[in-house]
């Protein structure tokens, strides 16, 4: 742990309440002026299982974990079995020896023996109640103050009612007033609160939730799979009160078909999932393109094929959704890097899809989506809703054309029950009216009017961002949730060993910025590719409409994010 800084992390069985315990954490030292990016690990079973939860905590901007940890709390002997190795050299461990049959076997680490079970036994609580226990000893140890834990814990709690908070805070100051008696020296000098500007805790699915509430959204359904299942659950806290339609359907065929109908009578529409669920949907993707229909997907990305991982994380579904669905169509596809990109990207999305008339994928990953963050407050002070060419009562022009061919390939729409606006969705190939047509010219007609949303959305949007040194020697290029670990490495780089490097982010996939990405690369920087799939997805785009192929790649493949602190020994193997 440097000053102001500590890496944390708890492990226990599942049903411990690993998830609630990290998330209050998290919040208790963003309220104390920090900094935070905590991640979660648990296996891809159905029930049961070793879970922790990690939080980096830091007084400067961070953006990704790091290994390894300073403090480790383990809930179970299995936690010293298995994450033991985590903690640094002189790190401490904090963990009940009366009720663990596992002996730490390292020498080069501290002990902290406090007795959880019996403390909590003491206050007439459920076993359960030990992670609380274990928060307010680290909270002791760590030499934080307990009264900005507790403010955390009724932020959490306060829901439930008086006597649960009392609870929680009560099993809380159990650990912590036992430490603070047995072990009263901080750890490395203690992390006391800092001065710092109001911040949220937040995953990128709650930033989602949040961007597709702004856009104004009326409707969604959702089948609740990793790693956008919480899309759902805060979809269902918060519908009634942003008037919100929230479906959870028998499956995720029926879902998008759902959004596409609720579409078509005019309501702003999303459904989300994972890679999974989305290859049941790219039947529904293709209806909503062949009848125009505005619509946003979400797709979550975990490892693969087929179930793969269910609670790890990749980037290897890029190339999928360029593609997916049969015949030729456009697809906007982009892909957010962190929080405040959710909020921002997914609001733009919504007004893309009514403003081209087509579906926008917003393409996250499960490290991005649940992976707590701190973020400012976003600002939305300049953000409208952009319907499109949708038409008001008494706007219909007497030879309505619902396809009508326009040198952007948008037309005028209607909802139903508008006076003069009646036209068939067809999802078969269609003239100008929507009436069925084999007619060849018309087909091609149809067929080209479609693809030249692709160059119209090309004009609204930049599609990528530049970071750090623009005349770099060696420039990063990466995508979605790498861009935090890709920014804390050059950091290290710059503080550590005098390196100052740039960072090409490519937001949008499709429109791609060809000559956008073109221009930064060109000119004989070296090209450094950071990608979470095996197959270097974004670099084969980047050569087949750049032209350019990345002198580096630096890949990871295994389920897991890039952690800053590898990606920093990484990059410098190759500078």
């Amino acid at each position: 742990m440097s000053n102001n800084e500590l890496n944390w992390k708890i492990g226990g069985e599942a049903g411990y309440g690993i998830m609630t315990v990290g998330e209050i954490f998290s919040k208790a030292f963003i309220k104390g002026g920090y900094y935070v990016v905590a991640h979660t690990e648990y296996p891809s079973l159905i029930r049961g299982g070793h879970n922790t939860f990690q939080v980096r905590i830091a007084a400067q901007q961070i953006r990704a974990p790091t290994q390894p940890v300073d403090v480790l709390v383990a809930l179970n002997a299995e936690t010293i079995t298995l994450d033991l190795d985590d903690l640094v050299p002189g790190g401490l461990l904090l963990y009940d020896a009366a009720n663990s049959d596992v002996a730490p076997a390292r020498k080069d680490i501290t002990l902290c023996d406090v007795p959880l079970a019996q403390l909590i036994a003491d206050l007439h609580l459920p076993k359960v109640a030990i992670n609380m226990a274990a928060m307010g000893a680290s909270v002791g140890l760590i030499g934080f103050e307990l009264s900005v834990l507790n403010a955390a814990i009724e932020d959490a709690f306060g829901g439930k009612g008086e006597k649960i908070v009392e609870q929680n805070v009560g099993a809380a100051k159990a650990g912590y007033d036992y430490v603070t008696r047995t072990y009263p020296e901080p750890y490395k000098g203690g992390l006391t609160p800092v001065e710092g500007l109001p911040r949220m805790t937040l995953t990128g699915n709650d930033a989602i939730c949040m961007g597709a509430f702004k856009a104004g959204m009326k409707f969604i359904a959702i089948y609740p799979m990793t790693p956008t299942h919480t899309i759902m659950t805060y979809m269902a806290a918060h519908a009634r009160e942003y008037g919100v339609m929230m479906i959870q359907p028998e499956d995720e065929i029926a879902g998008i078909n759902l959004a596409v109908g609720a579409s078509f009578a005019g309501a702003r529409s999303m459904v989300a999932t994972s890679g999974g669920g989305f290859s049941l949907m790219v039947e529904g993707l293709g209806l909503a393109a062949a009848t125009e229909n505005p619509l946003v997907v979400v797709e979550g990305q975990r490892p693969g094929p087929s179930t793969g991982l269910a609670t790890r994380t990749a980037q290897g579904d890029l190339r999928f959704c360029l593609h997916a669905s049969q015949g030729d169509f456009f697809r906007v596809v982009l892909a957010p890097g962190d929080p405040a990109e959710c909020f921002y990207e997914t609001f733009r999305a919504f007004n893309l899809a009514d403003v081209l008339q087509t579906p926008v994928l917003v393409l996250t990953d499960k490290h991005l989506a649940t992976s707590f963050f701190a973020a400012e407050p976003f600002a939305t002070e300049g953000l409208r809703v952009d319907r499109g060419l949708l038409l008001a009562e008494g706007e219909v022009p007497p030879d309505f054309k619902r396809y009508e061919t326009t040198p952007s390939g948008v037309s005028t729409r209607t909802v139903p029950g508008l006076p003069g606006g009646i036209f068939n969705a067809n999802s078969d190939e269609h003239d100008e009216l929507g009436y069925f047509s084999e007619d060849a010219p018309m087909v091609a007609t149809q067929v080209d009017k479609r693809c030249r949303k692709y160059f119209t959305a090309a004009t609204l949007v930049h599609g990528i961002k530049f970071h750090g040194n623009p005349g770099a020697d060696t420039v990063l290029v990466g995508w979605g949730s790498t861009k935090g670990a890709i920014l804390d490495a050059m950091d290290l780089l710059r503080a550590n060993d005098g390196v100052d490097l740039g960072f090409l982010q490519v937001v949008f996939m499709s429109p791609f910025p060809s000559q956008l990405v073109k221009e930064r690369l060109e000119g004989g920087s070296r090209v450094i590719l950071i990608e979470n799939n095996r197959g270097a997805q974004l670099g084969s785009l980047i050569k087949e409409h750049a032209q350019i192929r990345p002198d580096h790649t630096i890949l990871r493949y295994d389920g897991r994010a890039f952690f800053a602190d590898e990606l920093y020994t990484r990059i410098k193997e190759v500078l």
